[in-house]
């Protein structure tokens, strides 16, 4: 069984986009290294204001990659929302997967009825996790070559 961790917290980031981006790529950076040599995989869904993560593996594993998270002083108020023993991964190929909420993938949101501001207290953790699937998808698609029919 994989253990399974999904959670939110608020983003404490400060700046424009563009150090917001720089933050994050420096999150997802750490989180895959650690998280490879932990053998723990999982996606990370953020905008301006919240963080909502999915975290999958050895329970010890998890529950010592979600205290190290909570430890993290760019973000605050880390809540669980859900903690489960799965028989897979959902997320085998990613040690840390993540999506930035931009206009690009706003169809993504829409399509789980997420119009307006991500509000993750609100949220289910099947609806988040529905959610990182689709984005990973998404994701995934992006960056296959596009054929052209013809």
């Amino acid at each position: 069984m994989i253990h399974q961790l999904v959670y939110y917290s608020r983003n404490a980031v400060s700046g424009g986009d563009r150090e917001m981006l720089t933050n994050m790529r420096d999150i997802v950076s750490a989180s895959q290294r650690n998280n490879s040599r932990d053998g723990v995989t999982g996606f990370l869904i953020f905008d301006k204001t919240w963080f909502v993560q999915i975290l999958e593996g050895e329970r010890a594993k998890v529950v010592e990659t979600y205290n190290r998270i909570g430890r993290d002083p760019r973000h605050t108020g880390a809540t669980i929302i859900n903690v489960r023993d799965v028989p897979d991964r959902l997320f085998p190929n990613w040690t840390m997967g993540g999506a930035m909420r931009t206009p690009e993938v706003q169809e993504v949101y829409l399509g789980h009825g997420i119009g307006g501001a991500l509000d993750p207290a609100k949220l289910k953790s099947s609806q988040v996790i529905a959610l990182a699937l689709d984005l990973q998808a998404f994701e995934q698609a992006k960056r296959q070559p596009q054929r052209l029919v013809g």
